[in-house]
Protein backbone atom coordinates (compact mmCIF):
# COMPACT_ATOMS: atom_id res chain seq x y z
CA UNK A 1 0.00 0.00 0.00
CA UNK A 2 2.89 2.38 0.45
CA UNK A 3 4.37 1.70 -3.10
CA UNK A 4 1.01 2.73 -4.08
CA UNK A 5 1.03 6.48 -1.99
CA UNK A 6 4.16 6.52 -3.09
CA UNK A 7 3.35 6.82 -6.69
CA UNK A 8 0.28 8.77 -5.98
CA UNK A 9 2.84 11.19 -4.97
CA UNK A 10 4.74 11.09 -7.43
CA UNK A 11 2.44 11.72 -10.30
CA UNK A 12 0.72 14.23 -8.58
CA UNK A 13 4.03 16.28 -8.39
CA UNK A 14 4.80 15.09 -12.55
CA UNK A 15 0.82 16.64 -13.06
CA UNK A 16 1.81 20.35 -11.24
CA UNK A 17 5.62 20.77 -12.73
CA UNK A 18 3.65 20.16 -16.02
CA UNK A 19 0.96 22.53 -15.50
CA UNK A 20 3.86 25.21 -14.00
CA UNK A 21 5.76 25.16 -16.70
CA UNK A 22 2.88 25.41 -19.53
CA UNK A 23 1.46 28.18 -17.64
CA UNK A 24 4.61 29.96 -16.89
CA UNK A 25 6.39 29.82 -21.12
CA UNK A 26 2.54 30.86 -21.49
CA UNK A 27 2.46 33.67 -19.38
CA UNK A 28 6.48 35.18 -20.19
CA UNK A 29 5.90 34.12 -23.95
CA UNK A 30 6.10 37.78 -24.89
CA UNK A 31 9.18 37.91 -23.44
CA UNK A 32 10.57 34.57 -24.30
CA UNK A 33 10.25 35.00 -28.19
CA UNK A 34 10.74 38.10 -29.65
CA UNK A 35 8.84 38.68 -33.07
CA UNK A 36 11.39 40.16 -35.86
CA UNK A 37 10.78 43.18 -37.58
CA UNK A 38 7.15 43.92 -38.63
CA UNK A 39 6.42 40.52 -38.44
CA UNK A 40 4.02 38.70 -35.63
CA UNK A 41 5.37 36.62 -32.78
CA UNK A 42 6.34 33.26 -34.14
CA UNK A 43 6.23 30.04 -31.39
CA UNK A 44 8.79 28.16 -31.84
CA UNK A 45 8.04 24.51 -33.01
CA UNK A 46 9.82 23.10 -29.94
CA UNK A 47 8.30 25.04 -27.49
CA UNK A 48 4.87 24.11 -29.21
CA UNK A 49 6.48 20.31 -29.02
CA UNK A 50 6.51 21.05 -25.49
CA UNK A 51 3.21 22.10 -24.46
CA UNK A 52 1.55 19.29 -26.26
CA UNK A 53 3.45 16.60 -24.58
CA UNK A 54 3.20 18.15 -20.82
CA UNK A 55 -0.71 18.10 -22.19
CA UNK A 56 -0.37 14.30 -22.95
CA UNK A 57 1.58 13.83 -19.16
CA UNK A 58 -1.29 15.48 -17.37
CA UNK A 59 -3.61 12.97 -19.51
CA UNK A 60 -1.65 9.80 -18.30
CA UNK A 61 -1.32 11.47 -15.01
CA UNK A 62 -4.60 11.53 -14.29
CA UNK A 63 -4.84 8.32 -15.85
CA UNK A 64 -2.47 6.52 -13.73
CA UNK A 65 -3.81 8.81 -10.66
CA UNK A 66 -7.36 7.23 -11.37
CA UNK A 67 -5.74 3.82 -12.16
CA UNK A 68 -4.05 3.98 -8.47
CA UNK A 69 -7.03 4.73 -6.85
CA UNK A 70 -8.75 2.14 -8.46
CA UNK A 71 -6.42 -0.82 -7.14
CA UNK A 72 -6.41 1.05 -3.38
CA UNK A 73 -10.28 0.88 -3.39
CA UNK A 74 -10.34 -2.85 -4.41
CA UNK A 75 -7.22 -3.55 -1.78
CA UNK A 76 -8.92 -1.70 0.89
CA UNK A 77 -12.62 -3.99 -0.06
CA UNK A 78 -10.61 -6.64 -0.14
CA UNK A 79 -8.54 -5.79 3.54
CA UNK A 80 -11.70 -5.52 5.20
CA UNK A 81 -13.52 -8.44 3.90
CA UNK A 82 -16.23 -6.32 1.54
CA UNK A 83 -16.99 -8.53 -1.62
CA UNK A 84 -15.35 -7.45 -4.75
CA UNK A 85 -16.96 -6.93 -8.11
CA UNK A 86 -15.40 -7.90 -11.05
CA UNK A 87 -13.41 -5.40 -12.02
CA UNK A 88 -12.48 -4.90 -8.43
CA UNK A 89 -10.95 -8.41 -8.45
CA UNK A 90 -8.93 -7.90 -11.68
CA UNK A 91 -7.78 -4.92 -10.08
CA UNK A 92 -6.34 -6.82 -6.92
CA UNK A 93 -4.51 -9.60 -9.42
CA UNK A 94 -3.49 -6.75 -11.75
CA UNK A 95 -1.31 -5.32 -8.58
CA UNK A 96 1.33 -8.57 -9.27
CA UNK A 97 1.84 -7.12 -12.74
CA UNK A 98 1.18 -3.76 -12.22
CA UNK A 99 -0.12 -3.40 -15.81
CA UNK A 100 -2.68 -1.04 -15.03
CA UNK A 101 -0.86 1.20 -13.17
CA UNK A 102 2.54 1.15 -14.91
CA UNK A 103 1.03 1.67 -18.10
CA UNK A 104 -0.24 5.47 -17.83
CA UNK A 105 3.00 6.06 -15.67
CA UNK A 106 5.29 5.19 -18.04
CA UNK A 107 3.88 6.73 -20.37
CA UNK A 108 3.39 9.86 -18.34
CA UNK A 109 6.74 9.89 -17.21
CA UNK A 110 8.36 9.41 -21.06
CA UNK A 111 6.38 12.48 -22.16
CA UNK A 112 7.12 14.54 -19.49
CA UNK A 113 10.91 13.73 -20.22
CA UNK A 114 10.50 14.04 -23.87
CA UNK A 115 8.53 17.53 -23.09
CA UNK A 116 11.30 19.22 -20.55
CA UNK A 117 14.25 18.39 -23.01
CA UNK A 118 12.19 20.47 -25.71
CA UNK A 119 11.35 22.89 -23.83
CA UNK A 120 15.35 23.27 -22.83
CA UNK A 121 16.23 22.74 -26.04
CA UNK A 122 14.06 25.31 -26.92
CA UNK A 123 15.38 27.84 -24.30
CA UNK A 124 19.13 27.19 -25.24
CA UNK A 125 18.06 27.65 -29.05
CA UNK A 126 16.53 30.58 -27.97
Amino acid sequence: MEGLKAALETTKQIIALSTGVVTLTITFLEKIVQPQAGTTRHVPIGLKGGWICFGLAIACGVWTLMAITGTMNALDRKTHGLPLNAAQTAAVKMLADGTNIRLPAAAMLLLFAVAMGLTIFTGIWL
